[in-house]
């Protein structure tokens, strides 16, 4: 198991209703060392977040981009307590990544009980205000000082915190306008890190989505990287689409990123009424589908947005080349319906198909 300790604690700060994602971080940190191997009993301590931590420009990280994380939340319940959403699902996939990136595996038990125990620790700064949840980051970064290409042979695991409410500017999320260039691929199946929550997957996205942006997009949707013609997903966030009573998301490939909200919507959709599916998505197809009302939404999902309906499609062949526009309609009653369900099983206002919270 793991061995806990803790420093004095810090006062807890007056956090900014609905402050910028990301920056709201709560006062302490919890760190963990481990070798290579990952063997040994784990001891981790809960300190100040900016206490004793020293990186030099030799660290491996840096250079060789042994780098994993997971995104996941804590949120306050109708009886005041607190409870984590899917910490499980979370702790299985950050073994995954750890063992794409040839980095020692920290076991479920493990994982499960230093976040279980960092945010009992820092359960003063879970907020109870509306659409308000403690934004949860375990980290794994190589920490060995050589420049040479190898897996390192030291590590550091981290789960530190962040106060959030809206992912959204200003709180109001519009429907997005997403751009769909082919000549962008986010990552290849097999020997790729697609379906590995690593730093590295997030850097490469960067230069597409500057292009988006100056196209007057929100986001970029990539297609598969063989064909370029099947969805995989967005730059951080999976992709589904409404056709009559189907909820149809992109069958894992090993170039998607096996998504916790998107596995979620897969299993709260049959009470809902509608039938999940897994499999592959022509985007051709979609937007003929698109035009002809046989496909009436789109949306993307993950931990941080939760869902984000998509309004409208910028279609560019290659990236200096004109773009088509194609617009979906302004109702969104699935993606709504489902949003809704979703964020009442999180805040403990409906009873969860499973054991998805876990209390504390």
């Amino acid at each position: 198991m793991i061995d806990i300790k803790t420093s004095p604690k810090k006062p807890t700060p007056q956090y900014p209703e609905n402050p910028k994602f990301g920056t709201a971080f709560t006062p302490h940190v919890l760190q963990m060392n481990l070798d290579g191997s990952g063997k040994g009993s784990p001891v981790a301590t809960i300190k100040p977040l900016t206490e004793g931590e020293k990186f030099t420009p030799a660290s491996v990280v840096f250079h060789y981009g042994q780098s994993i994380f997971e995104g996941l939340k804590a949120y306050k319940q109708q009886d005041g307590s607190v409870a984590i959403f899917r910490l499980d699902l979370h702790a299985k996939r950050f073994m995954k990544s750890a063992e794409k990136l040839a980095m020692p595996i920290i076991g479920e038990d493990v994982f499960i009980k230093a976040v279980e125990e960092f945010v009992k620790f820092e359960k003063d700064s879970v907020p109870s205000l509306p659409n308000h949840a403690l934004y949860l980051r375990p980290l794994l970064i190589a920490r060995d000082e050589i420049v040479k290409v190898g897996k390192s042979k030291s590590y550091s695991f981290y789960v530190l915190a962040c106060v959030v409410g809206s992912y959204f500017a200003g709180g109001q999320a519009k429907p997005a306008k997403v751009l769909m260039c082919r000549e962008f691929v986010r990552a290849i199946p097999g020997g790729g890190l697609g379906e590995a929550k690593t730093a590295a997957n997030y850097a490469a996205s960067l230069a597409p989505q500057a292009h988006a942006e100056k196209s007057g997009c929100d986001q970029v949707l990539y297609l598969d990287a063989i064909q370029h013609e099947f969805i995989d997903e967005l730059g951080g966030m999976n992709f589904f689409a409404v056709k009559g009573n189907e909820l149809i998301t992109p069958e894992l490939n090993g170039a998607i990123l096996r998504g916790v909200t998107r596995q979620s919507l897969l299993e709260i959709a049959p009470s809902l009424g509608l039938k999940a599916s897994e499999k592959k998505i022509s985007f051709t197809e979609l937007i003929k589908n698109i035009q002809n009302g046989e496909v009436t939404e789109t949306f993307a999902c993950g931990t941080a947005a939760v869902i984000h309906s998509i309004g409208e499609f910028a279609i560019q062949e290659k990236s200096g080349g004109s773009i088509t526009n194609v617009s979906l309609p302004s109702a969104t009653p699935v993606a709504t319906k489902l949003l809704n369900t979703i964020q009442k099983i999180q805040r403990g206002e409906t009873k969860a198909p499973g054991h998805w919270l876990f209390r504390l």
